[in-house]
Parts: structure tokens; C-alpha cells; sequence
């Protein structure tokens, strides 16, 4: 006989084995453990493996279209520097688009339940937030991620 989709806990959904990232990682390393991983977030630990935010696809995306870091650099090179045979011109940009981390882009609020927290209470957060997916904690740890189609697999059969 089926559990009724109301006694279910998070436990009873939660994906157990969840790919968490350093908050000190780099954003290209970030997006690349995305591609590879097929995952559109992933909670954010710190060097003690506590939870310390969630970092998403449209956190990335948001950080692309929204940053305004180009660098002007005054040096002696560029003077002496050519281009086929030419001058760079002054004021020669340089943009560096490897200095961002997870931390810089994450959300430092973490939507988090506990293992028998019910399937609908959760269901219930992540309607009002607006947000896809909840962390399962133990303590300040990660035990589990449920994401919007795992409470959605509960309700629909």
C-alpha cells in the first residue's frame, strides 16, 4: 500500500547523494560542474562543510548580464606592444572574467527543512518563495536536496 502523499517527509524524497560547491570556487568551474552535471543549482558549504547559501543557473546569468568590471590598465607594454605592426590603441581594456566566486553570486539564504519536515509543508515553502529546490539539513550540514519536480513526482503519482 502507497503512502498518501500527505505522510510523506523529506526523507521519503530528498535526493541523498547532492553535488555542493565551495563558496571560494570559481564562477567558470561553476558553470562547467553544471553543463557537466546536468543541474541547474547546487547548495554552497564553506571550508567546514556548513551551508552557507545556494547558487543557481540565474544567479550566473544575472552576474553575466549585470556586471560592469572591464579594467583600464596603465602600463609601459601597451606602449610598446603592436598589433600587426601597429600601436594598441590608449586606454587598451583588458576584461577579467576569472576573479568571480560562487560567494560573489550565491544566495546567502538557504530554504532549508529538516529530514521529517511533511512532503506538503515543503511543497507549501516552495510555492510561497518562488523557489525550485529546498535543502535537507542535519545541523548546519547538507543531507538531502529536493527539488520541485521530486515534490511534484509525490503529488502527480
Amino acid at each position: 500500500m502507497k503512502k498518501r502523499a500527505k505522510r510523506y517527509t523529506a526523507a521519503d524524497i530528498m535526493s541523498k547523494h547532492v553535488i555542493c560547491v565551495m563558496k571560494d570556487a570559481d564562477l567558470r568551474d561553476l558553470g562547467k560542474l553544471f553543463l557537466s552535471k546536468g543541474i541547474t543549482g547546487a547548495p554552497v558549504i564553506d571550508k567546514d562543510g556548513d551551508i552557507c547559501g545556494v547558487v543557481s543557473q540565474t544567479d550566473l546569468l544575472f552576474y553575466q548580464l549585470t556586471r560592469d568590471d572591464e579594467l583600464v590598465v596603465p602600463s609601459d607594454f601597451y606602449q610598446a606592444a603592436r598589433v600587426e605592426g601597429r600601436p594598441i590603441a590608449t586606454g587598451f581594456q583588458i576584461e577579467d572574467v576569472n576573479t568571480a566566486t560562487v560567494e560573489e553570486v550565491m544566495t546567502p539564504v538557504v530554504h532549508a527543512v529538516l529530514a521529517s519536515t511533511p512532503v506538503a509543508a515543503v511543497a507549501k515553502m516552495m510555492t510561497q518563495r518562488h523557489i525550485h529546490r529546498v535543502i535537507v539539513r542535519r545541523g548546519m550540514k547538507v543531507a538531502g536536496i529536493i527539488s520541485a519536480l521530486d515534490v511534484l513526482r509525490v503529488f502527480g503519482g
